[in-house]
């Protein structure tokens, strides 16, 4: 009788640390709201974009091309109008947190993909 309770006991508490294992590591997803200009991670807002600004474009665009390859012509020609772009300097004026830019984009000098799956913490 005591084994059974021991053991119903050890199997509880595995199942609530695997429980708050599978809550932090949740598959997190961003979205963009057009109306709203705003964008949310899970429903919770990271940002606002004033409608038209390089930042609402920029942001449009890329929701627009997710897991591709998006290169700093592609932004120079279709987000930017003609305006030299770096691609650090433009997500850093987006005002997303690092965190986000970390996780859900992969940035090299000449181009960045905008990965729309990750897992925060």
């Amino acid at each position: 009788m005591i084994v059974i309770f021991v053991f119903f006991c050890i199997m509880t508490v595995v199942s609530y640390v695997y429980l708050l294992m599978s809550f932090e590591n949740k598959e997190k997803r961003l979205s963009f709201d057009d109306k709203t200009k705003t964008v949310f991670c899970d429903g919770d807002k990271v940002i606002s974009v004033r409608d038209g600004s390089g930042n609402y474009r920029f942001i449009k665009y890329i929701f627009e091309h997710i897991d591709k390859p998006i290169s700093v012509t592609d932004l120079e020609t279709n987000v930017f109008f003609g305006q030299n772009v770096n691609i650090v300097k433009v997500l850093s004026n987006t005002h997303l947190p690092k965190e986000i830019i970390n996780t859900f984009f992969c940035v090299s000098k000449n181009s960045l993909i905008f990965k729309n799956k990750a897992f925060l913490k």
